[in-house]
């Protein structure tokens, strides 16, 4: 009976799990373009775009963490792309970036404007346009 009670209660809290995750946000598909015309619109939201790459940096911080930086050109428009970890990308590739877009950003003392967060951690990506 003990069993029965015991496989009964984890049944009940595994649902309960499953029932609170929620479903992965939609991107909003859109430009470059249009992201600099209103960025207060896109402000903090998911966003996929598509450009090239341009000005490829991949850099560590002081403190160990890998990232990489790239301008993503699409018709002579630039944001700039951030991402934790060295993405397997080059300069000139097209892709198609998916993160959180910030009009503005401050992290310390530093402040990055018109950037997209394209870190796993923000639901975002980075991968070449096929």
């Amino acid at each position: 009976m003990r069993t029965l009670t015991l496989i009964l209660a984890l049944t009940a809290l595994g649902s309960g799990l499953i029932a609170q995750q929620k479903p992965k946000p939609t991107p909003i598909k859109t430009t470059v373009a249009a992201i600099l015309k209103d960025p207060d619109r896109f402000h903090r939201k998911l966003v996929q775009v598509e450009g090239e790459v341009d000005d490829l940096k991949k850099k560590t911080s002081r403190v160990g963490n890998a990232y990489t930086t790239f301008k993503l050109d699409s018709d002579g428009k630039q944001l700039t792309v951030f991402s934790y970890g060295h993405l397997s990308i080059a300069e000139d590739d097209k892709v198609v970036v998916i993160g959180k877009f910030y009009k503005e950003k401050r992290v310390g003392r530093s402040t990055y404007k018109n950037e997209i967060d394209a870190s796993p951690k923000e639901g975002g990506s980075v991968r070449k346009r096929e």
